[in-house]
């Protein structure tokens, strides 16, 4: 089926399937024989064509990609009340859907080669460009320490845990943490959002990358804050999600930035 801008790719659908309440894992392949290397942080345009001709689309992140198969997956919400997610959640394996792009770098070119230690910070299904990045650099070698941290809800929102387990398993430098914000009573993990449970845990900026992954509240408090602690622009690296325009204030940002410090 064409579509009206040549620079719509089709794609097979090979994999649409739910890891967690409202999160879904879509892999694609690319179906016009051209080369489709997308690593994970490059942020594609997926299109998805309606019966009525409409082609409805969003920019998605990649959260893993197979350039030898010409695949590659994005870890996205369904947004009950969307014009798109609730249609793109019902697309059955097999189907064509379209993208393109990329934009975007991918997160493995971001992180500071002279950092010392790296950990990145998700909310939501902004884990799913940390975990695929995780998963590429230390299957390629990566020694450095490296831990992700992810912020979600509630229980029922936690996604790819059994593949986060798996890579913490496999290598030693490698480690992850949850944090809900409504924890069940028998929660055992962190708790509070990901600006209350995380700082603690940092061990001090000296030496560390920082990448930013998620909602834009987060995004826009974590970075600021860690600038002003003293970290240099180059080791903070981010991707907003949604709310870009949030605007944490003076205050609330100097008092996370005390936090970082570990003075309050």
């Amino acid at each position: 089926m064409a579509v009206a801008n040549p620079d719509w790719r089709p794609a097979r659908v090979v994999e649409n399937r739910a890891i967690a309440r409202a999160s879904v894992w879509l892999t694609l392949e690319a179906a016009d024989g051209r080369p489709a290397a997308f690593e994970p942080g490059h942020v594609l345009g997926v299109g998805l064509k309606r019966d009525d001709g409409e082609m409805l689309r969003h920019a998605y992140t990649v959260s893993a990609g197979d350039p030898a198969a010409r695949r590659f997956s994005h870890l996205y919400r369904v947004i009950p009340h969307g014009r798109m997610t609730p249609l793109l959640e019902t697309v059955a394996p097999g189907a064509t859907l379209y993208f393109h792009g990329p934009g975007h770098n991918p997160i493995q070119r971001e992180v500071r080669p002279e950092a010392e230690r790296i950990v990145g910070i998700a909310t939501g299904t902004g884990l799913g460009p940390l975990y695929g990045y995780a998963a590429k650099t230390l299957r390629e070698g990566e020694t450095r320490p490296l831990t992700l941290y992810a912020g979600f809800r509630e229980a029922a929102d936690l996604c790819l845990e059994p593949e986060l387990r798996a890579l913490a398993e496999a290598y030693p430098n490698f480690a992850y943490r949850f944090s809900l914000s409504r924890p069940h009573a028998s929660w055992t993990g962190l708790r509070g959002r990901v600006d209350q449970s995380v700082p603690p845990l940092l061990g001090g900026l000296s030496g560390l990358h920082v990448h930013l992954v998620g909602n834009g509240e987060m995004v826009h408090l974590w970075r600021p804050a860690l600038r002003k602690a003293g970290m240099e622009k180059e080791r903070v690296t981010i991707e907003t999600y949604f709310n870009h325009h949030a605007e944490p204030g003076a205050d609330a940002i100097e008092a996370f930035a005390e936090r970082l410090m570990g003075r309050s």
